[in-house]
């Protein structure tokens, strides 16, 4: 859309006249070449639709031939018309609003375009000039005067607010970066330089509604950032955008705007001319990733900031501060992974320079014995925004002190049996000590307890005469399906009739060599631990333990005759080195009260085969656990 040029009469302008190489009645060489005549400036318009300010100190610099001619300022009449005297096919430079460091002596028409404005001019603003060029006709030698009206052009461009779309937001501050420092008066489209400079304005109280002109820029051939904080709903807000480019003598409006669930900022062009409408949002697209600066990080802690990883040492951390810059809040959606040992912060939120920076507290506990690594997973949302769209990876490292496990028969197996199902109460080796030498050492030790099928408690033998048939009082009664009921640690679980059969088939006779279930080849030996037992109870028998070596890879597992016991058994004697009786986490073919359960019945002789047999659910036999 067009708008019509209004027309302003210049009143009586105050200063003084400008000297130019030339004065008024000294013309300069070649002046005979040219016509001398009085040129009638009619009167000076302004293009745009609120061009309604006066215009004053209008100067013009004439220049013929590729030189200036003579400056002078026009002294409008009381008609509202100005005259000046002009060479014919000369060419007018209007200027109002700003001076130029023209001296007296000789300055090209090349020299004076590319002169720039700007240095010392900007009071957190660019200054409002307007300028014009004129070209005069080659006037007939009959012809004394000519007449003209002159367009003057905003050479800068106007930046509005307007918040008005929604009353619950209020702007605290706006913020431009990138401006260009300097500007050529008449050439448009091109950069004068490379300097740059930054305003800012304030609200105090923060503002809502429409202002005009909080900023004036020059035009820009490269893009201008804009940064817009304040509230919306009382939720902090940080908005970025950028124009790619600023045309002179237009008007960008920041219209402020609640989209659905989404805050954002809009720039409209609008007259003084034309234009078109760029959108601005905020980084709400991307990833809200941790930022360093921000963040406290302990020693020993590392962190992957362009995938938000921390990873934390099985000493854990006791004062770690995870933090984020946004546009706005970011909040926690939801946590998974926590425990008794990790603690959470709420999250916390302050306006800084860069941004709105949310951040939370993080605690994690030394891992126990045999702790395995585990991961937190903390969910993250934009305040103004539904549903979750990032998280933060805590990944805590595994115990140094980790449970002993063996592959063999196609299973990872535990090198010990189960006690309980606590990370804590399971056999470790001692510092230096080998597994066997565990075994060979200290037997009773290392033998575990003795298990109820389906429970999740532990019998030993010699600290008690009868036990329960619910050590414990465990309520639910699910056959070790649920983590929750097994006594197997974490990341384990009871095994299953095929995994023992493939590590101890049944009918094997051992000691000997044989093939398991995987194709693995496998020597069984029966060995004795050294010292005689003794128990608190006086419990006696032979520290029995069978090691099965590996001949394909070299590693071995050792299972203790560590016996058995039934529930109406008169003793509390679980033959002690007689037997090694495992359970099984299957019922499937069994009378009711039974499971199934595999056998080294030695029996105080020094070979055996091994059985797979049933037994009452309510008798007690070892366990040991393969890993999930």
């Amino acid at each position: 859309m067009n708008h019509p040029y209004k027309k302003f009469i210049v009143p009586a302008l105050l200063g003084t006249l400008f000297l130019g190489a030339c004065s008024d009645d000294a013309p300069s060489e070649g002046e005979d070449k040219q016509q001398t005549y009085s040129l009638v400036v009619k009167g000076i318009t302004t293009s745009g639709s609120d061009s309604s300010e006066e215009l004053r100190d209008v100067s013009v610099f004439q220049f013929s031939d590729g030189n200036l001619y003579k400056m002078q300022q026009l002294t409008p009449e009381s008609n509202g018309q100005s005259s000046i005297s002009a060479l014919s096919g000369s060419r007018l430079y209007f200027l109002t609003g700003v001076t130029l460091p023209v001296q007296e002596g000789n300055i090209t028409e090349e020299e004076f375009r590319n002169m720039t404005i700007g240095e010392g001019l900007h009071n957190n603003s660019a200054p409002d000039f307007m300028a014009a060029v004129v070209e005069l006709e080659n006037t007939p030698q009959t012809r004394s005067s000519q007449e003209i009206n002159v367009g003057m052009k905003r050479g800068v461009a106007r930046i509005d607010l307007n918040t008005t779309a929604d009353s619950k937001t209020l702007i605290k501050e706006v913020i431009i970066e990138d401006a260009p420092a300097e500007t050529y008066p008449f050439i448009e489209n091109t950069s004068a330089s490379d300097k740059t400079v930054s305003y800012l304005k304030k609200f105090e109280p923060a503002f809502g509604g429409e202002q005009q002109g909080i900023f004036r820029i020059f035009e820009s051939t490269r893009p201008v950032n804009i940064i817009l904080r304040g509230t919306y709903d009382d939720i902090p807000i940080r908005l970025k955008m950028q124009l790619p480019s600023i045309e002179r003598n237009k008007v960008y409006e920041l219209s402020v705007l609640n989209v659905g669930a989404t805050v954002e900022g809009i720039f409209e062009i609008k007259p003084w001319e034309e234009g078109e409408t760029i959108i601005g949002k905020p980084d709400t697209e991307h990833r809200i990733l941790l930022n360093a600066s921000q963040s406290k990080i302990p020693e020993g802690v590392t962190v992957d900031y362009e995938n938000n990883i921390v990873e934390v040492p099985a000493t854990g951390v006791s004062d770690m501060k995870l933090a984020f810059i946004s546009d706005t809040r970011i909040d926690i959606s939801a946590t998974e992974g926590t425990d008794s040992g990790v603690n959470l912060s709420e999250m916390s939120v302050s306006e800084e320079t860069e941004g709105i920076v949310s951040a939370f507290n993080v605690s994690v506990a030394a891992q126990g014995s045999g702790r395995l690594g585990y991961t937190i997973l903390v969910h993250l949302k934009n305040a103004l925004l539904t549903g979750s769209y990032d998280y933060v990876e805590i990944r805590v490292a595994p115990s140094d002190k980790q449970i002993e496990t063996v592959e063999m028969g196609g299973s990872i197996w535990m090198a010990f049996n189960a006690r309980s199902r606590d990370l804590e109460d399971q056999v470790y080796p001692l510092d230096g000590a080998t597994v066997e030498e565990m075994y060979h050492n200290g037997w009773l030790s290392s033998i575990g307890g003795l298990f109820q099928y389906g429970r999740k408690y532990m019998y030993i033998p010699w600290q008690g005469y009868k036990p329960s048939n619910n050590l414990g009082n465990q309520t639910a009664d699910i056959p070790w399906q649920s983590d929750t009921h097994m006594p197997c640690p974490e990341g384990y679980r009871v095994p299953t009739r095929n995994e023992l059969n493939s590590l101890l088939p049944k009918g094997q006779e051992i000691p000997g060599t044989y093939t398991a279930g995987n194709g693995e080849k496998i020597t069984a030996t029966l060995h004795v631990g050294e010292g005689t037992l003794t128990t608190p109870t006086g419990v006696t028998g032979t520290q029995h333990y069978v090691r099965f070596t590996s001949e394909d890879t070299g590693r071995y597992l050792i299972i203790p005759l560590a016996g058995g016991k039934g529930d109406k058994s008169t003793t509390n004697n679980p033959s002690f080195g007689k037997r090694a009786v495992l359970w099984t986490s299957e019922r499937n073919g069994c009378p009711g009260g039974y499971a199934w359960t595999y056998w080294l019945p030695f029996e105080g002789k020094e070979t055996t085969a091994i059985a797979e047999k049933q037994l009452q659910m309510e008798a007690f036999a070892s366990l040991r656990c393969v890993k999930k």
